[in-house]
């Protein structure tokens, strides 16, 4: 192929609740360009629509291009209505359409493939409906663990199963790789998507790593040996006497490698003389951390706790258990500090 013939594009459009996916994504597209000659990765963030003009009409026209769409992390009215007709009139023109970890009205747009959500087999839905558990019962009362172990799971069965059900194990994966947020996940994700999806006979057929697991409750510290440990011990010896605070981070930001505001935080509470534990849990429910690094047998015990996800602490923009948020508080009875990020207002 001569130097100066134009590859055209071939457009896959992420659109997630914030940007802490845009680096990881933007670094695996970088790594794919060899593989995937005109690969275009755009990431949208839905929490930019109402400040930044012109961010939901450049995602809108992004979709109408785009020849593989994938819609995660979208949960409320607000980030779904807009976005909704637009993804209805691209879905049966485009190579792919993925949704997950979102409500329903996306999931149900997923086309991949054999597999179509709009017309779910009831098998389908059974294993959807358990995962996502019963919004009368609490998070924790779902089974996160559970829910988190049968997604692992339920790939190496389908894996084995041909036809439509090699689309399902991928849809799965792709939750894995969302859900495990790095930049290898992210690369392997794409990888898999264009080798199964793509409308370009060449990228057709390769393999794609299985995702990279990493732990569903942890800490990080910037110093630490890996960045991510699970034990108190393997974490770096900073800070003094003055107290031990503890601290809830977004596990899908420090898998993201989008933790500066983390570090900032970290070494300004240690240049106090306080003992920091940052700690993470998979999903909005930071009660797993705060039960096995900041409270009981294994805990530490903390003087005080801070909070940077941004979120409830049990809870999100799909649900919120107030009352098992305040019976954590009370148990731990010590001060509570939601230090909100800025990550969905003006500075104003």
């Amino acid at each position: 192929m001569r130097d100066d013939v134009m590859i055209p594009l071939y457009r896959v459009v992420i659109i997630t609740l914030d940007s802490h996916a845009a680096g990881p994504l933007a670094r695996a597209q970088t790594r794919l360009a060899a593989s995937f000659p005109g690969l275009s990765v755009t990431v949208h963030a839905a929490a930019e629509w109402a400040e930044t003009p012109g961010a939901l009409e450049a995602t809108i026209d992004d979709i109408a291009r785009a020849d593989i769409v994938v819609c995660t992390l979208l949960f409320l009215e607000e980030h779904v209505a807009p976005i909704l007709p637009a993804l209805r009139a691209r879905r049966d023109g485009c190579d792919a359409m993925l949704g997950c970890i979102s409500a329903s009205e996306i999931v149900t747009l997923t086309r991949m493939g054999g597999l179509d959500m709009a017309k779910p087999a009831s098998g389908v839905m059974g294993i959807l409906k358990k995962l996502r558990g019963s919004k009368k019962r609490g998070p924790k009362e779902m089974g996160g663990e559970k829910q988190m172990a049968a997604l692992r799971r339920l790939p190496r069965i389908l894996r084995f199963i041909p036809g439509k059900a090699q689309d399902l194990r991928l849809w799965f994966l792709s939750m894995q790789y969302l859900l495990g947020g790095s930049d290898e996940n992210f690369e392997a994700m794409l990888r898999a998507l264009l080798s199964r999806y793509s409308s370009r006979p060449e990228w057709r057929g390769g393999d794609a790593p299985a995702p990279v697991e990493y732990p569903d409750v942890g800490l990080y510290h910037p110093d630490a040996r890996g960045r991510v440990v699970e034990n108190v011990r393997d974490l770096p010896s900073a800070g003094g006497t003055a107290g031990t605070v503890g601290l809830l981070m977004m596990r899908s930001y420090v898998l993201a490698g989008d933790t500066a505001h983390y570090d900032a935080v970290i070494r300004a509470l240690e240049g106090r003389g306080l003992r920091v534990l940052p700690a993470f849990a998979a999903g909005l429910d930071g009660r797993p951390a705060i039960e096995r690094y900041f409270e009981g047998p294994d805990g530490t015990g903390i003087d005080a706790m801070i909070s940077l996800t941004g979120f409830s602490l049990v809870g999100g923009p799909a649900y919120n258990d107030s009352a098992a948020a305040e019976e954590v508080i009370a148990r731990l009875d010590v001060p509570y500090v939601a230090a909100h990020p800025l990550e969905f207002n003006t500075l104003d």
